[in-house]
């Protein structure tokens, strides 16, 4: 991201309007998202199984970092990749498998982050971009079985219908 910033902050402002100053100060803020997920990912790993002292000797805690499994991401416009990065970064450092559903009206960073994660080596399948309108492919991810958590910004109208779906299979 750091390589294509220029390129990334273009993109941006183009695809939502933003100005160009603006779209590039936000990916300064998507960089530092990603480096502090990785930070907080490296140092959960390191605990991983640390005993935890409690009070009582009857009782025993370790650190256990385990995914929740696949997390739908729906984002808006007016933020595309910021908001984006926001979702993915903390999904990804939890060893989640993510689908980011970015806004229909400004998807094309969000495109090249699914481009930049195959460039860097990321599994296939472990970051899925989905485009499409939202009341189809939002309302899909909201209500499929096989996704176990929903992370959405956006308007009250539609995050009232995706809590309402998700509801259903208690995501």
């Amino acid at each position: 991201i750091t390589e294509k910033k220029n390129e990334l902050g273009k993109l941006e402002s183009i695809d939502c309007g933003k100005p160009l100053e603006e779209a590039l100060a936000d990916l300064d803020d998507v960089i530092a998202c990603f480096e502090y997920y990785a930070g907080l990912a490296e140092g959960l790993d390191a605990k991983q199984k640390t005993p935890v002292t409690l009070p009582m000797d009857t009782f025993k805690s370790h650190v256990l970092k385990e995914p929740i499994g696949v997390v739908a991401l729906i984002t808006p416009w007016n933020y595309p990749l910021l908001m984006a990065t926001w979702k993915v970064a903390p999904a990804l450092a939890a060893g989640c498998a993510a689908i980011l559903k970015p806004s229909e009206l400004a998807s094309v960073t969000c495109l090249e982050l699914g481009e930049i994660c195959r460039e860097v080596g990321l599994p296939p399948g472990v970051l899925n971009i989905l485009s499409g309108l939202g009341h189809e492919a939002g309302a899909s991810l909201a209500s499929h079985p096989d996704v176990d958590k929903i992370a959405f910004t956006g308007s009250s109208a539609t995050g009232s219908r995706i809590m309402t779906a998700a509801a259903q299979l208690i995501k």
